[in-house]
C-alpha cells in the first residue's frame, strides 16, 4: 500500500472498529431493556391473576398437543374435542397424561388440584397421580387420589392429604418443588373421560410485596442465593428484584435459577416493585384488519410502484414493517400464527416482488478467488468463541443442515442484495450502507442480547465483503457454517444462552 494511503485506510478501519463497537454496546442495552420490560410485565400479571383469586398455573385442554409429548403415556388414545380432550382407554389399564410445565411447579403452597372432567362410562374409574421433584428424585405416586363416577363434573384434591410412596415403595415427602406433575386414570375398557382443564390452587393468605421483596446483589453466587432466600422458603410468592446494569441473558439465567427454587416467585428488574396488571389484548379483528392493509399497500406498491427519492424508503418499509413487527413485537411465541405469519410472509413477498428482474443476482459467481477467502475469515472467530466459551459439538441433524444454508441465503438476499442497493441510494456515502444493513440484520434477531451482537459484527463484515464481490454466495456460506458451528458448540454455553429471538427468547 502506498504510504500515504495507509492513513487513510487506518482512520476508516478505526471507524468501522467503533461503529462495531458502539453498535454492540447499544444493541445489548436494547435487549436488556426488551428482556426488562417483558420481566416487569410477566411479574404484573401474574399479580393481577393471584389478586383475582385466578390460578396461577392452569391448563386448558383442547388438542392433545396441550399434553406433553402429544399422547397418553399407556393404552389409550386421545381425541381432539370442541371443548375438552376426550382420552379412551383401549384395554382398562392404568394410563398417564402429562401436564405441560413450564419451569416448575410449587406444590407446597400451592397444593389443591382443581380438574374439570367426566367420566363417560357405566362403571366408575380411578384418578391418581404422579409428581417428581428437581433433579434425579424419584417420582411420587398417588395410585387413588379421586374415585370417578359417571356424575363426576369437578374434582378437587388436596395433594397434601394423599399418601404418596416412590417407585421403589418407599415412602415420599409432602409435594414441594415440581418438575413434573401428571394424572394417572383407570378406566374400564372402551370407556372415555373429557377433561377440559386443570389448575392448582392455594389456600394461603398473599403477604405484603414489601414484606416478602429481595434485592440481589450483582454477581451473586449460589450460596448467596441460598442466605439471602432462605427466608423465602415459606412465602408463597416472594418479590426479588434482579441485580441492576444485567445483561438480557444475565436476567434470564438468573430468572431461571430462581423459578428452579421458588416457581410462584415475582422476578422484576432492579428498583421495580409490580403492580397488578391485567394484560390488555388486542381485537384480533384490528390485528388482521391491519395486516390486510399492509398487504393491499405492498401489493398497490407492487402495481403502481412509486418513482422518485422516496422510493428506497417505501422499498424498505415495505420489506421490513412486517418481520419487525413480528420479532420485536414479540408476537413470535411457542408457536407461528397465521396472523404472524401472514405479516412476515408479506414483507418478504413483497420483496420477491420488487427484484424479480434480479433474481439471478442470487447465484452470481465471485469474479476472484479471494472474494470466497475474505468472508470465510469469521470462521475462525466463531471457532475461537466455542473454544473459550463454548462445549462440546452436539451433531446436527443432516436435514437442519440444509434447511439452514436455504435459511441463510433468503436472509442473505434480503439483506445484501434487496436492502443493501437502497440504503446506498438513500446515503450520501455508499459505502456507508452498510452499518444500516448490519444493524437491520441485528434487529431481526431481537432481543437476544448476544446473538444481535454477533449478527451486528458478523454482518457488518459480509456486507463489506459483499460490496467488493458482489456475489451473495460466499456470503451464505460463511453465514451457514458459523451459524451451524455456533448452534452445535455455543449456544447453551456461558455466552450464548440460545438461538432463540422475538418471545421465543423468553421461553
Amino acid at each position: 500500500m502506498i504510504p500515504t494511503r495507509r492513513l487513510p485506510a487506518a482512520l476508516i478501519c478505526a471507524g468501522y472498529v467503533l461503529v462495531a463497537l458502539a453498535g454492540c454496546l447499544a444493541l445489548g442495552r436494547l435487549a436488556a431493556t426488551v428482556a426488562a420490560t417483558q420481566l416487569l410485565d410477566q411479574a404484573q400479571q401474574q399479580l393481577a391473576r393471584v389478586e383475582a383469586n385466578q390460578p396461577l398455573w392452569q391448563w386448558t385442554l383442547r388438542k392433545p398437543r396441550d399434553l406433553v409429548a402429544g399422547r397418553a403415556f399407556g393404552n389409550a388414545t386421545v381425541a381432539r374435542g370442541d371443548d375438552a380432550l376426550r382420552i379412551t382407554s383401549q384395554d382398562g389399564t392404568p394410563f398417564e397424561l402429562g401436564l405441560p410445565v413450564a419451569w416448575s411447579l410449587d406444590l407446597k403452597h400451592w397444593p389443591v388440584l382443581q380438574l374439570q372432567l367426566q367420566l363417560q362410562s357405566d362403571s366408575p374409574g380411578e384418578l391418581g397421580l404422579v409428581w417428581q421433584g428437581r433433579g434425579r428424585t424419584p417420582a411420587c405416586l398417588a395410585p387413588l387420589a379421586e374415585v370417578l363416577t359417571p356424575h363426576t363434573g369437578s374434582v378437587h384434591v388436596d395433594l397434601r392429604a394423599l399418601t404418596w410412596r416412590s417407585a421403589t415403595a418407599g415412602a415420599c415427602a409432602t409435594p414441594g418443588i415440581a418438575q413434573m406433575l401428571r394424572l394417572r386414570i383407570q378406566i374400564p375398557r372402551e370407556a372415555s373421560v373429557r377433561i377440559a382443564s386443570a389448575a392448582l390452587l392455594t389456600t394461603e393468605p398473599m403477604p405484603r410485596l414489601q414484606d416478602v421483596a429481595i434485592d440481589l446483589p450483582p454477581r451473586i453466587t449460589t450460596q448467596g442465593l441460598d442466605r439471602l432466600g432462605a427466608p423465602a422458603q415459606n412465602w408463597p410468592m416472594p418479590l426479588f428484584r434482579l441485580p441492576e446494569d444485567s445483561s438480557a441473558e444475565a436476567m434470564l439465567a438468573l430468572r431461571d435459577e430462581l423459578r428452579g427454587r421458588w416457581p410462584a416467585a415475582l422476578i422484576v428488574p432492579a428498583g421495580e416493585t409490580p403492580h397488578a396488571k391485567r394484560m390488555v389484548r388486542s381485537s384480533p379483528a384490528w390485528a388482521w384488519i391491519a395486516c390486510v392493509l399492509y398487504l393491499a399497500a405492498l401489493t398497490w406498491l407492487v402495481l403502481r410502484p412509486i418513482q422518485g427519492p422516496l422510493r428506497p424508503w417505501i422499498d424498505i418499509a415495505g420489506c421490513l414493517l412486517g418481520p419487525l413487527w413480528l420479532i420485536i413485537g414479540l408476537h413470535w411465541g411457542l408457536r407461528p400464527t397465521p396472523l404472524g405469519v401472514m405479516a412476515f410472509g408479506g414483507g418478504l413477498a413483497y420483496a420477491l416482488a420488487i427484484e424479480r428482474r434480479h433474481l439471478p443476482r442470487l447465484w452470481r459467481w465471485p469474479e476472484a478467488g479471494r472474494h470466497w477467502l475474505w468472508p470465510l475469515a469469521t470462521l475462525p472467530v466463531a471457532a475461537l468463541l466455542i473454544l473459550v466459551y463454548g462445549h462440546s459439538l452436539r451433531p446436527l441433524l443432516p436435514g437442519h443442515v440444509l434447511a439452514y444454508f436455504a435459511w441463510a441465503w433468503l436472509q442473505q438476499w434480503l439483506m445484501l442484495i434487496v436492502l443493501l442497493r437502497r440504503f446506498e441510494q438513500m446515503l450520501p456515502r455508499p459505502n456507508w450502507a452498510i452499518v444500516p444493513v448490519a444493524l437491520v440484520f441485528a434487529l431481526l434477531h431481537t432481543p437476544n442480547g448476544t446473538l444481535m451482537q454477533l449478527c451486528f459484527v458478523g454482518e457488518l463484515w459480509w456486507a463489506w465483503c459483499f460490496m467488493r464481490s458482489r456475489s451473495v454466495l460466499p456470503i451464505v456460506l460463511a453465514h451457514a457454517v458459523c451459524a451451524l458451528l455456533v448452534e452445535s458448540g455455543l449456544a447453551g454455553g456461558t455466552l450464548l444462552r440460545s438461538l432463540e429471538v422475538s418471545a421465543r427468547f423468553f421461553l
